[in-house]
């Protein structure tokens, strides 16, 4: 069996790497689409060498078709009929609902070839939210898809609550799944669930991830304070690198817990690992998350999670098994959570190893993937 992957973020995370690696591990061939707007993108990120995977980089359209969009697909999709040859492909694997399950959906149409669709953090918050204009498209999109998977259960709700029309949300909600994107191997062979015992004089806050504003690391600053203002003993360590790197020092420096927050800048996950083992509990209370890998990296080194309400994370557990879910904005409600969590003394995740892995190992994703390519 043979799946062309349409994926325009292919460069942007390993993720799609992963998953393409383990799918030809399970003896299928892919071809990866790459559209790109820019000659420095093409052949920017493969994955291993494989004569079982084809990888297509494609310059084919400029900055300026971004803010068309069927403008800018119609010469994506006439570059991918010349690139690919789609008489060996046997069903499409669009990552994106809008921005690749468009051009899915023009096969389908025109070609007659099945495929399933993926919808992210930017379809529901930006395309779904922000183009009134296009929501008839994207309905249109999942309502001829063979099979359509969500990342996360609340944005599965979400969706279908919020923008499939009633006379369609059954046939809809019967043809989804939720399946979520796997960790790095190197997390399951270095798993480590000892139980975590708190002091309230002493609790370890941890951000690993993104300095951007999306990312919402400003708001643990300013909940450090309050924590310390409430007699808990906090501190805060910061790993990573972005666009808002030099505000947030600026804003750590001038806080009253200023003594008491650090910056890592980027790690590597061995050096990573070392630091979550000697942290209490991980914190990111972002804007938008179509999942948070990171989350879940944290719970296999035994680390309780402060997550955000009714984004990516929420849902794959109950509340209070491996954290809890928060208003990103609310730092009262961040600072009070915290607080819950400490009071609560002991945290131990040995009972949910075996969920964890079923769950977010790439081979058992892979595998949940070739099925739903080979279903009827």
């Amino acid at each position: 069996m043979k799946i062309l992957h349409v994926c325009s973020y292919y460069i942007t995370s390993k993720l799609y790497r992963n998953l393409v690696e383990n799918l030809e591990d399970l003896g299928l061939y892919n071809e990866v689409y790459v559209p790109v707007h820019s000659d420095n993108l093409v052949d920017k990120y493969r994955g291993r060498e494989s004569e079982k995977t084809e990888y297509i980089y494609s310059k084919c359209f400029n900055k300026i078709d971004r803010v068309n969009f069927k403008l800018k697909n119609k010469k994506i999709y006439s570059d991918l009929l010349k690139k690919v040859d789609l008489d060996k492909v046997d069903v499409v694997h669009a990552h994106s609902l809008f921005v690749n399950g468009y051009l899915a959906y023009k096969l389908k149409m025109e070609k007659n070839i099945d495929y399933v669709v993926a919808v992210r953090n930017t379809d529901v918050n930006t395309f779904f939210k922000k183009m009134i204009h296009l929501r008839k498209i994207g309905v249109d999109i999942l309502k001829n898809a063979k099979k359509i998977i969500f990342i996360s259960p609340r944005y599965q709700e979400f969706v279908i609550d919020t923008y499939i029309p009633a006379d369609l949300k059954e046939d809809i909600r019967k043809k989804s799944t939720v399946l979520p994107n796997g960790i790095d191997e190197f997390w399951f062979e270095n798993l480590y669930l000892e139980p975590r015992a708190m002091k309230k004089d002493d609790i370890k806050l941890i951000y690993v991830g993104k300095l951007d504003k999306n990312k919402n690391t400003s708001t643990i600053i300013k909940a450090v304070d309050i924590l310390r203002d409430k007699g808990y003993g906090a501190s805060l360590d910061v790993v990573g690198d972005g666009p808002e790197h030099s505000n947030l020092k600026k804003q750590a420096e001038s806080s009253k817990s200023r003594d008491r927050i650090k910056f890592y800048g980027y790690m590597e996950k061995e050096d990573i690992i070392n630091l979550y083992r000697k942290e209490d509990i991980f914190v990111m209370p972002s804007k938008y998350e179509t999942f948070g890998l990171v989350y879940i990296e944290a719970i296999t080194q035994g680390l309780p999670v402060v997550y955000t309400k009714n984004q990516g994370f929420d849902g794959y557990f109950d509340e209070g098994v491996v954290g809890y879910g928060v208003n990103y904005k609310d730092t009262e409600e961040i600072s009070k959570t915290i607080i819950e969590m400490v009071d609560r003394k002991t945290w131990e995740f040995k009972d949910i190893e075996e969920g964890l892995k079923e769950s977010f190992d790439w081979k058992k994703i892979a595998t949940r993937y070739m099925d739903i390519y080979s279903a009827n």
